[in-house]
């Protein structure tokens, strides 16, 4: 039969024979797991392994369908797992919109809560007290949003977007105009909006001859051998052009500056800095190298606290790219056709005594049967190295 997805059409040309059960392997295995990670079953990598993870999915697949739950992909169980796969349409809301940074400007539209400034001035900055606590909350409803939409970016155009689709809505809600921290005055550029789609010459495509530096990119590579139509676009991807990270850094008010009392000596339940202090709407701003250039940027969107305030839970949104080269945009604004953009959440759980108990990437941009997840408490909250600094900031 012609099957209806393109990696399992190319993996099973004359169909499967027979059972294909735990313990196998190759491209057919790939193209099955491909299809149960699209489909939500597997949240493991594309391998081309059959073991328990794998056999598992197609058991809840299997349960999805009526059919037995016996682990083993038959030739009946096939072609359904190609019809579900054929019906899905991945693309989030903002990639099917003509316009993807209208669809994520439509605050009404999206429902989020109209901004209030509780206070009497008439005149707001964004050093006013109540600026700052309603950016605070603000992240957090429109956090939401991004992450429906997989919006990625680099670690400061994460920053960014969010403080400009901020400065939209408070003119849209309160008439308050909010100037462009970074700029300083100077004139403002059009952000760059990229979706498989349109590319607009961010990566979208590995090259298979190009080396890969980052753990999983392997099954990217399984896949785009099964899948001529796969991209690494898998949402939204933005970029505020000729921005560094340092300026970012430069353009924020200092709340808590690097002590060398915080550094952890490698104790990685130890944060480098006080948890207690983090408020929602913060950056934290991370020199890796100790001389006096920051160059991560680390979105602080929720802090839970218990009844003593002190911070027991943190939720913190990194963006960040890989030097992996792409062979498909068709333009390249500056480095963009040569990496790929991605965002993750990580939630950080932390005793009484401000010590690290858990850290997991709760949400990522990108697939979690494509590619490893690489960020945690010790890329967000310490600088391990020798040198190494952070601050806390907000917009100043």
């Amino acid at each position: 039969m012609a099957f209806q997805d393109p990696a399992i059409r190319k993996a099973f040309p004359n169909g499967l024979q027979g059972e294909m059960a735990r313990g196998a392997s190759g491209t057919t295995v790939v193209a099955v797991q491909y299809a149960l990670g699209r489909l939500g079953y597997l949240h493991d990598l594309c391998d081309g392994k059959f073991g328990g993870n794998t056999e598992n999915a197609v058991k809840a697949f299997q349960t999805s369908v009526a059919v037995p739950a016996t682990g083993k992909l038959t030739s009946i169980l096939l072609p359904l797992l190609d019809i579900a796969v054929a019906r899905l349409d991945l693309r989030a809301p903002a990639m099917q919109a003509a316009d993807p940074l209208a669809y994520l400007s439509n605050f009404r539209g999206l429902q989020i809560p109209e901004i209030r400034l509780n206070s009497t001035n008439e005149i707001f900055s964004w050093a006013s007290p109540a600026v700052q606590s309603a950016y605070g909350i603000w992240v957090g409803q429109y956090w939401e949003v991004l992450k429906r939409n997989r919006v990625e970016a680099d670690c400061k155009g994460m920053a960014l977007f969010l403080m400009d689709q901020f400065r939209k809505q408070i003119k849209q809600d309160r008439f308050v105009m909010l100037p462009h921290p970074v700029l300083r005055g100077a004139a403002e550029k059009s952000w760059i909006v990229a979706t498989r789609d349109k590319t607009r010459g961010f990566f979208s495509r590995s090259d298979n001859s190009a080396r890969v530096n980052r753990a999983g990119y392997e099954a990217v590579l399984n896949v785009e051998k099964l899948d001529p139509q796969h991209s690494m676009l898998y949402g939204v991807a933005v970029h505020y052009p000729e921005i560094s990270a340092h300026q970012v850094a430069r353009a924020c008010t200092r709340l808590w500056d690097w002590q060398a009392s915080f550094h952890n000596g490698g104790d990685t339940s130890k944060p480098e800095l006080p948890v207690n202090q983090l408020q929602p709407g913060n950056l934290i701003f991370i020199d890796h190298t100790g001389n006096g250039t920051f160059d991560h940027t680390v979105n602080v969107i929720k802090v839970e606290r218990d009844s003593a305030n002190r911070a027991r839970k943190l939720v913190m949104v990194v963006g960040s790219f890989d030097d992996v080269r792409d062979t498909s945009s068709t333009t390249e604004p500056n480095l963009l056709s040569q990496i790929n953009n991605y965002a993750e959440e990580v939630t950080v759980e932390l005793d009484a005594n401000g010590r690290i108990t858990n850290s997991v990437v709760s949400w990522s941009s990108e697939p979690d049967y494509m590619v490893k997840t690489r960020y945690s408490a010790k890329t967000t909250l310490m600088e391990q190295k020798a040198g190494g600094k952070l601050f806390i900031g907000r917009w100043s």
